[in-house]
């Protein structure tokens, strides 16, 4: 009895562990759902400055840096649940010991849809890579290519928010303007964060920390990472 038992229990696992990932995702949505409208804004700006840890291969080298980014979004739909934001950033990193600079210039357009807490969608991302390496210039590429990205907003109070943000792209072609060839085949951005209510109705203060992985081709494959703490504000407008 008690082989019988286990046995049909295993076949029927599957179907208990996707019915339960949808009652758990439709109880924590339809909770949320009513919520859309006041947790969403309909245009909104940010700006945000950070601190950059890098360590890079590339270069072979480890230093500190800056990240400046800013950006603009808007949400439609009914229950604004349909979000478009335009995302600009700048990385730079001077690696002192061996006289090297990497810097990223990345443009990400998202189009993403939220289902109460949840979101997911696509990222199309523009980059433009320029490299010195020991002094001497490497690397003046650019290219395009597109990604995923998903994640969940929980709302702290009134107008405070928390967030998690998983982020990938790649960039598997670029056009280097020095010799040879560059490519980026991966970026994995994990974000977590929150906005947080100034005490004016429409501007937040942003604050988060940021790991990202990068997955750089030249010769050969190189893989750096950055870790980056961030401050800024975000505007906003709700109708």
């Amino acid at each position: 009895m008690a082989i019988t038992w286990n046995f049909t229990f295993v076949r029927r696992w599957p179907r208990f562990t996707k019915n339960l990932i949808l009652f758990v995702f439709t109880l924590f949505g339809t909770k949320a759902h009513a919520q859309d409208a006041s947790l969403y804004p309909s245009f909104l700006f940010d700006m945000r400055y950070g601190f950059i840890t890098s360590k890079s291969k590339l270069v072979v080298s480890n230093d500190t840096g800056s990240a400046l980014g800013y950006g603009v979004g808007a949400f439609a739909g009914q229950s604004r649940n349909i979000e478009f934001h335009l995302g600009f950033e700048t990385d730079t990193t001077p690696y002192l010991l061996n006289k090297s600079n990497v810097s990223y210039d990345w443009q990400d357009t998202k189009l993403r849809y939220h289902y109460g807490y949840f979101y997911a969608g696509a990222v199309f991302s523009r980059l433009n890579l320029k490299v010195k390496s020991a002094g001497a210039d490497t690397v003046d590429a650019s290219g395009s290519g597109y990604g995923g990205s998903t994640g969940f907003l929980l709302p702290l109070g009134k107008a405070s928010v928390f967030r998690t943000d998983i982020s990938t792209v790649s960039i598997s072609k670029m056009t280097n303007a020095l010799t040879g060839t560059a490519s980026v085949p991966s970026r994995l951005d994990i974000d977590i964060g929150a906005s947080v209510e100034t005490g004016w109705k429409w501007l937040d203060f942003d604050f988060g920390y940021r790991m990202r992985t990068l997955s750089i081709k030249r010769d050969k494959a190189y893989s750096d990472t950055e870790t980056c703490t961030y401050i800024g504000l975000r505007l906003q407008t709700t109708h």
